[in-house]
């Protein structure tokens, strides 16, 4: 049986995306960096605490999985290796290495309340507006749809149901 992202993957060629497609060399495919024993493609070692301190606190786990259990941080550092081009690249280092100051040298190794309110502080401030927290919402934006593109975010967080409700496959339409 196909996966979800494989039957998309079809459609999208299916309707022309293939011509769009043919531009990137051939269909992209982004596999999660395993974040464990083997080496990163993209981010530090710095970079990726960040983002995973980041990831964890914004999605927890709870009687769901959370960011760091579908691994969102080995999943975004694929994706800024093998899809980003070398301008977006550059751009979300240089997010990083802000987000870095913006939070203090301790964030990382704070405690989880420490770290919680320090980021609930940033939190607030970058949605009441200013356009020098444009790269922490786009961040953001970033782990949470990166969590709810893996089967635990659609599934089990999000209840995603194929075919919701009854399937009548004969129906006159009128």
């Amino acid at each position: 049986m196909k996966t979800r992202r494989e039957v998309l993957q079809g459609l999208i060629i299916s309707i022309g995306g293939a011509s769009m497609l043919t531009a990137c060399g051939n269909v992209a495919e982004v596999i999660a960096s395993d974040t464990g024993a083997q080496a990163l493609g993209f981010y530090s070692d710095q970079e990726l605490a960040l983002v995973a301190r980041i990831s964890d606190l914004l999605i927890p786990r709870t009687e769901t999985p959370g960011a760091l259990d579908v691994n969102v941080p080995g999943f975004l550092d694929g994706l800024m290796s093998q899809w980003a081009d070398s301008n977006t690249q550059q751009t979300h280092h240089r997010l990083l290495a802000s987000l870095g100051q913006m939070l203090g040298d301790d964030f990382v190794t704070a405690t989880a309340e420490a770290a919680e309110q320090t980021l609930q502080e940033l939190d607030t401030r970058a949605f009441e507006g200013g356009s020098q927290y444009r790269g922490y919402r786009s961040l953001k934006g970033l782990i949470t749809q990166s969590y709810f593109a893996t089967e635990a975010g659609a599934l089990e967080e999000q209840h995603w149901v194929a075919s919701p409700g009854r399937w009548d496959p004969c129906v006159d339409i009128t």
